[in-house]
């Protein structure tokens, strides 16, 4: 039974085997920053060097977590988006958010803490039209600080982007939580732009020039935040015309894979050097239990991982189906290969030379999403 179901909240054997391993775990979380000799670029066995841990909103309480349960029995499958709109069962919590710190610096094979933005909360999301959701920002700034305090860098996806996706507008929007006015340790390392809030999945013709404006708009506020692009699903697990164009305009933009590293051969054939493999040990393609560890794909994928010398890796939503001791043992399978980067300066310089060859105009890219738009009207006319 390749599927394994174990709760956070009802793991008391898991946890202490957990322990058994504790003083190990801990040394590699401080190796990370003071790497040993094997742990340089003379190594080529060590090629690992940004591993992102990302949460969401927490589940308020267990009722979530039985929710879940009773979906997956009668369904097959289970999401927490399948619970909307209940929001009040997500919370952001500053106390959880330490403790979620806390776990992603003991397992020692992480350097990036990660704010998924994805679940809506009774008091909304992180964000808002304005900036920072005023009711969450000492949870959001709070966090941040933890994280950077105990030696992680930070990424923040946001969701709640402005209404008008134009440079003008994203700078005020991102100085609200990256601008001077915010102190050095609250502010994010990275910013994690998922094309989806970009109107990807509708094929937003308006998509180039959106991204391309953040992508301004961030280097205009804050010029030492890195971006990186989280793709999608459904076509987008492809290349497309406006990956290359991307790279081509952002040389150096990580792009980042959905669930897998399916796509990894696909998009370094088309001159992407540097992608991130992102999978979700709670997810498997449709199927999701989200309080299951999908324990032996997620170690299939992560030996593809290795087989394929991925430098960035993301697992995603850990905070549901979460299990110290099963992320103790899956996790063996990176350890050997880190040589986790300090900071984003250094995660720049881990960057490799794009290669992309004819990469099309933004404004080709905009005709070829507005082709895509009227096939898709045309499928549902006939449906």
């Amino acid at each position: 039974m390749w599927l394994l179901c174990v709760c956070l909240h009802c793991t008391a054997w898991g946890e202490a085997a957990a322990a058994l391993r504790q003083a190990d775990t801990s040394a590699q979380a401080a190796n990370w920053k003071n790497p040993s000799p094997k742990a340089t670029e003379h190594s080529p066995d060590r090629f690992i060097v940004l591993t992102e841990f990302q949460v969401w909103a927490d589940a308020a309480s267990s009722e979530v977590f039985s929710e879940l349960s009773r979906l997956y029995n009668e369904k097959g499958s289970s999401h927490v988006f399948r619970l909307y709109p209940r929001y009040e069962l997500f919370v952001w919590d500053a106390a959880r958010m330490r403790k979620w710190v806390d776990e992603a610096k003991s397992l020692g094979c992480f350097n990036l803490f990660c704010l998924g933005d994805d679940i809506r909360t009774a008091q909304g999301y992180l964000f808002d039209n304005q900036g920072v959701n005023p009711t969450l920002r000492s949870v959001f700034f709070d966090t941040i600080a933890y994280a950077h305090k105990q030696g992680l860098m930070v990424a923040v996806e946001p969701t709640h982007l402005p209404a008008v996706r134009d440079r003008a507008s994203f700078v005020p929007w991102l100085k609200s939580w990256l601008g001077d006015q915010v102190a050095p340790e609250k502010r994010a390392d990275i910013v994690k732009l998922s094309i989806e809030w970009f109107g990807a999945y509708r094929y937003n013709p308006k998509i180039g020039a959106e991204v391309e404006a953040f992508f301004d708009a961030v280097k205009e506020v804050s010029p030492d935040t890195y971006v990186y692009l989280d793709s999608i699903s459904g076509i987008w697990r492809t290349p497309q015309p406006f990956h290359r164009w991307l790279i081509k305009r952002f040389p150096g933009a990580i792009i980042s894979h959905y669930l897998n590293t399916d796509q990894v051969d696909a998009f370094r054939q088309m001159g992407a050097a540097n992608v991130m493999a992102q999978i979700n040990p709670s997810e498997v393609s449709a199927t999701a239990g989200q309080f299951f560890i999908y324990h032996d794909v997620t170690v299939k994928q992560l030996r593809d991982v290795v087989a394929k010398r991925v430098p960035y890796l993301s697992l995603a939503g850990v905070n549901y189906g979460y299990s110290r001791y099963n992320y103790d043992l899956f996790l063996d399978v990176i350890r050997p290969h880190l040589s986790l980067v300090r900071d984003v300066k250094e995660l720049r310089a881990s960057l490799k030379p794009e290669t992309v060859t004819d990469a099309p105009t933004a404004e080709e890219v905009e005709r070829g999403l507005i082709e895509l738009q009227r096939k898709q009207a045309q499928k549902k006319t006939k449906h």
